[in-house]
């Protein structure tokens, strides 16, 4: 529960029955004005300003799709269920949640961000905040950048060695074919 400042992530939410999804693009903080905003050129797209709201989120990375994003979604509720958080229940995770991605999909699926976000009421984020008084760095639980950086760098040195180990085998196996000339 915080502000968040990265780039805005593209917002999917099941919007009926027959499988139909909402997409929602959140424009960063420099359009804070409606009159800032382009016009959009298409007709079936349309802006409007939804007002702040307060909630959850389950930040995962990898691919994502419908099933996984219900999956995390039903494990956020069972955790939340599990803290006693009031009136969360696994219908009501399961028909409000929202998927939020914030890479391009040609991004290598490790590197991924993805959240599950969940709106809460102002009696849950009071319950919360009483249960689990603030810390430094966030809600006691919840993850802290310097964390985050040392995940993403770890991730970065593999993917570095790897791409090396290939590239000297390569090097190597071409060496050997040009030896008989």
């Amino acid at each position: 529960m915080g502000k968040t400042h990265l780039p805005a992530p593209v917002v999917m939410e099941n919007t009926s029955d027959n499988g139909m999804k909402k997409m929602m693009f959140m424009l960063p903080e420099e359009y804070n004005s409606m009159d800032k905003i382009p016009k959009p050129s298409n007709p079936a797209v349309h802006i409007e300003q939804l007002e702040s709201e307060t909630g959850v989120v389950h930040r995962y990375n990898g691919n994502y799709n419908s099933e996984i994003n219900r999956q995390v979604a039903k494990d956020l509720g069972d955790q939340l269920i599990s803290d006693g958080v009031p009136g969360i229940t696994e219908e009501y995770v399961l028909d409000n949640f929202q998927f939020w991605g914030y890479n391009p999909p040609f991004t290598i699926p490790y590197f991924k961000r993805n959240e599950v976000w969940l709106k809460l009421d102002e009696n849950q984020v009071t319950y919360l905040q009483e249960q689990y008084p603030k810390l430094e760095g966030g809600l006691k639980g919840g993850s802290s950048s310097s964390h985050m950086k040392g995940r993403t760098m770890f991730g970065l040195g593999c993917v570095g060695l790897v791409v090396a180990a290939y590239a000297v085998g390569y090097l190597f196996r071409s060496k050997t074919d040009y030896r008989r000339l």
